[in-house]
């Protein structure tokens, strides 16, 4: 484009030379290389023995008289008499006073004798008049320059001027003037094509660019020339690539790339600096209406400023090419103009009816606005960004309000809503909250009427101790015929906390029952909540229907996770495996750090129980990784103690010590998580024969549960635990106690809790006894599937066996639990088993079966499937190692159960033949 200008311009000058004088206005954009052309004519008029005189208007001379022409007559090309004569001729301009218009007599006059003098020198030389800007002119020079071209035409005269499109003028009038002149031409510059883009890439010698290039090179810059060349100074600059590798050219959106850019914005007039500032504000939500209004334009005034924009390259349509560019315009603004631009936005967006998420976007870079509806548009945006995941714009957004807010209750109702949107990916921060939260009811600074919200709050983050705490309070200011002081009285905090809790009952009389509408919505989100405690298939159903149709928010949370820990406190392993690997998945891939790390806990906790291990660590540390900050956070502790009592399990104690030996949050003792750390700590101490240290921290634990009135041994088991500890001190009937007590709290969908107990109570009975019992711990154990409790029973059973004279059922015992024990990693067990006889039985006593008879009918792969789950391996279990469907795995069983006329896998007898390492 600017060879094809050249040419044009050349030819126009051989013309002048002719005496057929020429006028040339170059009009382009912005960064069009109207000066590079400019410069490029008088160079070669230079060369052809030319008189140049050059001069560039600034935008900040326009206002000083005669400042260009001035420029013009001292340039030093001017020869020496014709230079003192046409300074001294605006020296008399200058100092005249002012006149009364352009026909003024006295006026005219001095431009006939400037005029004159211009033609005298053009009678022996051509003369070439380069004016840069034409737009910055000042109004006296202008007049002087149109006197010039109108009585020029048959002289050796070239004026070239550059004027940039679009660009705000006071007076459009001269270009009338020019327009009329018979030798008057304009050039106009456009934008290059792609295949000038490529030439232009590759003028500094680089290797053609491909297809893709080229076109992301024009996406960027439009065919800007200037924007094109800064993108190809930039890669220039940039770091070569790997040596030998060839350094394909992509855009490079750098600062100096959007230095380029700012300077085409400058350079296009105040009128499109202010739309483009208008712009980067409001953005995608740019129409002509609002860029008017936010600029404080006139329609017409506005659409000039886009055009130039347009015209630049700049803009797209209403959108900037480039986030970096509309990030650059953003930045060069100062920081007043910047928050006042966003604080006029939020106004006008409200005004026009836009979303609260469009209009708290300018509320929060404005950093405020004094708006009486400005605290309810940042609520309303935070859940509607919560809603698209975005919990950390959300949290921003309500410590604005929070901060903006004046109305004590709803400060507290913020800081409450706050802590329960950082639980998604800051469970740190939102306890800390929490922390601030209880601080101030303390203080008696919470609203009775928040005290609800602040119990809810502390359930969530399993904080049980500062929950009685704050029911107390309630208790004392609410009346206890409001449906809210029912839903959290005696039995509520139950209810919040144990999943597995049915509702609490209203008593009798109508005015103490929550309204329908609150009992249908505990019923929506808790469905197993009105079903009777022990009917565990339906509430299995109710909790699954739930996981099913729940989409994970904020709300559903704890309802998703309650269903979870209903389908694993019911012995559905499988299926709460499945869930809870799902919402790890889904949590990930959200990026709800706090989300996964709370189902980390479940899913921990359902590999423990399991006697998966290995699989607990992997899981715990997933976990940990997610949380952004662990310092002093209970969750972050809970997930350690899990980590720590599978670590115990596996005999890595150092690491265990090291674990136990941080200093705990202060909280954490008041909390579900504490409970965790607390049975962690008993096991360790177990295991490193400490066993009254132990027994302590059972106790402790039995004392947390029962303040909370939320004694479960499905979940807290720490009188079993207990019973561990009375029985390496030596006091069989404390132990025996404790588990039959245990025992007692249980039913039959308990079977690893019963299990456990049964294998206590059979470690601590008689003799007479102690084999049904243990026989009986381990056909509950296979039914819960906990292969590591399984090793354990099997191993007791074993060894009560050998005492009888069992030797055949001892060994095929004694071997499985060796194998069991192995499989779980479970080394301080597999220890024990070494040093309980001198020749292992599982060495010394070749495989026998425990019976004839049935199992001969079986054939290879049911018998598989049977010593698999006689070993306690879930249905997913086996399938994964078998590598067959869940489906066919219960096929297999039934058939089993058939054949060795049983009721169930709690039944398949231990001595089947194959070892747990020769299948799959």
């Amino acid at each position: 484009m600017l060879h094809t200008g050249l040419q044009e311009l050349k030819s126009a000058l051989a013309e002048s030379a002719l005496g057929k004088a020429r006028i040339v206005v170059i009009e382009g954009p912005a960064g069009f290389g109207k000066s590079e052309l400019l410069e490029a004519i008088a160079a070669h008029a230079t060369d052809e023995a030319a008189v140049v005189l050059r001069a560039a208007a600034l935008r900040s001379e326009d206002s000083l008289p005669l400042a260009v022409l001035r420029q013009l007559v001292n340039c030093p090309t001017l020869p020496a008499p014709a230079a003192g004569r046409l300074r001294t001729l605006v020296d008399d301009a200058q100092a005249a006073p002012g006149t009364g218009g352009p026909e003024a007599p006295a006026l005219t006059a001095r431009m006939q004798k400037l005029c004159t003098a211009f033609h005298d020198l053009m009678r022996d030389r051509l003369v070439v008049i380069a004016v840069d800007d034409l737009q910055f002119v000042d109004a006296p020079s202008l007049q002087y320059l149109l006197y010039l071209a109108g009585r020029s035409r048959g002289t050796r005269l070239l004026m070239v001027l550059t004027e940039t499109l679009y660009h705000h003028q006071r007076d459009p009038a001269y270009r009338t003037e020019f327009l009329r002149q018979p030798h008057f031409r304009r050039l106009r510059l456009h934008s290059l094509g792609r295949r000038d883009v490529a030439a232009l890439l590759t003028r500094d010698g680089s290797p053609p660019p491909d297809e893709r290039t080229v076109e992301e090179c024009w996406e960027v810059t439009g065919g800007n020339p200037l924007l094109v060349r800064a993108l190809r100074e930039e890669h220039a600059t940039a770091p070569a690539g790997p040596p030998g590798q060839p350094d394909p050219l992509r855009p490079v959106t750098s600062e100096a790339f959007v230095l380029a850019v700012l300077t085409c914005v400058d350079r296009s007039g105040p009128t499109a600096a202010k739309v483009a500032d208008a712009l980067a504000i409001l953005g995608a939500l740019s129409s002509l209406d609002r860029l008017g209004k936010l600029c404080g334009l006139t329609g017409t005034a506005t659409a000039q400023g886009l055009r130039a924009l347009q015209a630049a390259a700049v803009i797209d349509g209403h959108r900037f090419r480039h986030p970096a560019t509309r990030a650059g315009v953003l930045e060069s603004m100062d920081a007043a103009r910047r928050a006042e631009l966003n604080g006029r936005a939020a106004v006008l967006l409200r005004a026009d009816g836009a979303c609260a998420a469009d209009i708290a976007r300018h509320v929060r870079r404005a950093e405020g606005i004094d708006e009486p509806w400005c605290v309810s548009v940042l609520q309303d945006a935070a859940e509607e960004v919560l809603a698209e995941d975005d919990d950390r714009l959300a949290a921003d957004y309500l410590d604005l309000a929070h901060g903006l807010s004046t109305e004590a209750r709803r400060r507290v109702e913020i800081r409450v809503r706050t802590a329960m949107v950082l639980r998604r990916s800051n469970p740190s921060a939102s306890e800390r909250v929490a922390e601030e939260l209880l601080d101030l009811m303390r203080a008696g600074r919470v609203p009775e009427d928040q005290l609800f919200m602040l119990a809810d709050l502390f359930v969530r983050h399993r904080r049980l101790t500062e929950v009685n705490e704050i029911l107390a309070a309630l208790r004392d200011k609410t009346p206890p015929q409001t449906p809210m002081a029912f839903a959290w009285s005696d039995g509520g905090l139950t209810a919040a906390a144990d999943p597995y809790s049915p509702a609490p009952t209203a008593p009798e009389g109508e005015g103490r029952r929550p309204p329908l509408t609150e009992a249908r919505n505990r019923e929506s989100l808790r469905p197993w909540s009105t079903l009777v405690a022990g009917d565990h298939d339906k509430i299995s159903v109710a909790a699954e229907e739930l996981l099913r149709r729940s989409v994970l928010t904020d709300a559903t949370i704890e309802p998703i996770l309650s269903a979870a820990k209903c389908l694993h406190f019911a012995g559905k392993v499988d299926k709460a495996r499945h869930w809870i690997e799902t919402l790890l998945k889904e949590s990930l891939r959200r990026n709800a750090g706090g989300w996964h790390a709370m189902f980390s806990i479940l899913g921990a906790d359902i590999a423990f129980q399991q006697g998966d291990l290995a699989e607990v660590l992997v899981i715990v540390d997933s976990g940990l990784a997610s949380l952004q900050d662990r310092q002093g956070s209970v969750l972050a502790s809970g997930l350690q103690a899990m980590k720590a009592l599978a670590q115990t399990a596996m005999g890595d104690f150092e690491a265990v010590a090291k674990e136990l030996n941080r200093t705990a949050p202060r909280a954490l003792f008041g909390s579900i998580n504490g409970v965790v750390h607390l049975r962690a700590r008993g096991h360790y101490n177990l295991a490193t024969n400490r066993p009254h240290a132990a027994l302590d921290d059972f106790l402790a634990v039995g004392r947390l549960v029962e303040s909370w009135g939320l004694d479960r041994p499905w979940w807290a088991a720490w009188r079993s635990d207990a019973a561990e500890a009375w029985l390496q001190l030596g006091h069989p009937e404390e132990a025996h106690r404790m588990a039959r007590e245990e025992l007692a709290l249980t039913d039959l969908s308990h079977a690893r809790a019963r299990g456990i107990c049964l294998r206590l109570l059979g470690i601590s009975a008689d003799p007479g006894t102690r084999l049904t019992l243990l026989t009986r711990a381990v056909r509950q154990l296979q039914l819960a599937g906990d292969r590591l409790e399984l090793a354990k029973a099997l191993f007791e059973l074993s060894e009560t066996q050998r005492r009888l004279g069992h030797v055949a059922e001892a060994a095929v015992g004694s071997r499985r639990a060796w194998q069991l024990a192995k499989d779980c990693r479970a080394e301080p067990l597999c220890a024990r088993m070494r040093l309980s006889q001198e020749e292992p039985a599982w060495e010394a006593v070749p495989q026998a079966p425990v019976k004839e008879g049935n199992e001969a009918l079986l054939s290879e792969s049911e018998k598989k499937v049977a010593v698999l789950a006689a070993c306690g391996y879930t249905n997913r279990d086996i399938s994964s190692r078998l590598y067959i469907t869940v489906s066919t795995v219960e096929q297999h069983l039934t058939r089993v159960y058939r054949k060795l006329n049983i009721d169930g896998r709690q039944q398949l007898p231990v001595g089947l033949q194959f070892e747990v390492s020769e299948i799959g």
